[in-house]
C-alpha cells in the first residue's frame, strides 16, 4: 500500500512523522510505502487544511496512493484544526484519514528524551507550543545538524520505543485504529 502524509511542514516535520508512520503500520502488520509530501510544499495548517488544496493533492496522486494521512498539529485547538480536520477526513472518507498531534508532532519526539526534557511528560503533552517550550532546547542538546534540523537524527532513538509512543500519545493509538480499519473495509 501507498500511503502519501499531508503534513504542514514538510521540511521539519517529515522527519517525524515518517518514521513514526512507519512503525505504526509495521506495528499493525501492514506493509505499505510512506512518503510525504512535497510539492506542493506546504507551509502552515491553513494550507494543510485547506479544503481545495487537499482536494487537488488526493486527485492529483489518487492513482498511486492507497491512503491519504493528513497530519497537522493541534495547537490546543486555537483556530478549529480539529474540526477543519474531521471536515477534510469527511470530504474525502474512502481514501484519508486526519490525525491531530497533541499539540505538536514535536511532541512525539520528546516523548522519546522524557529523561532529557527537564519536565514531566504530562506537562509537555499539555503545553500548548511545546516545540518552542521543550523541542527546540532538546534539538539544541542533541544536535541540530542534518535533516529537518536535528529531527531525523533525533528519531533514530524510536526504535524499540514505538508501543510506549503509541501509550503516551494516545493519538498514534487512535490513529492506528483508524488505519487498521480503513484497511479492513478495502479489504
Amino acid at each position: 500500500m501507498n500511503v502519501l502524509v499531508i503534513a504542514e511542514d514538510p521540511t521539519h516535520d517529515a522527519h517525524i512523522i515518517k518514521p513514526v508512520v512507519e512503525a505504526l503500520l509495521e506495528d499493525a502488520g501492514l506493509k505499505a510505502r510512506v512518503s510525504v509530501l512535497q510539492d506542493p510544499h506546504l507551509r502552515g495548517a491553513s494550507q494543510a487544511l485547506d479544503p481545495q488544496l487537499v482536494a487537488e493533492v488526493v486527485a492529483d496522486n489518487r492513482a498511486m496512493v492507497e491512503l491519504f494521512l493528513l497530519v497537522v498539529d493541534l495547537d490546543c485547538d486555537r483556530d478549529g484544526h480539529r474540526a477543519r480536520a474531521l471536515e477534510r477526513q469527511a470530504e474525502h472518507e474512502n481514501v484519508l484519514v486526519a490525525c491531530l498531534a497533541v499539540h505538536e508532532v514535536e511532541v512525539w519526539m520528546l516523548a522519546l528524551y522524557s529523561a532529557e526534557v527537564g519536565a514531566p511528560f504530562s506537562e509537555v503533552r499539555a503545553h500548548c507550543d511545546p516545540k518552542e517550550a521543550y523541542a527546540e532546547s532538546l534539538l539544541s542538546k542533541l544536535g541540530r545538524t542534518g535533516p529537518g534540523g536535528g529531527r531525523k537524527a533525533a528519531m533514530r532513538a524510536l526504535k524499540g520505543q514505538w508501543r510506549g509512543l503509541r501509550e503516551r500519545c494516545t493519538e498514534l493509538r487512535d490513529l492506528q485504529k483508524q488505519i487498521v480499519a480503513f484497511c479492513a473495509r478495502r479489504a
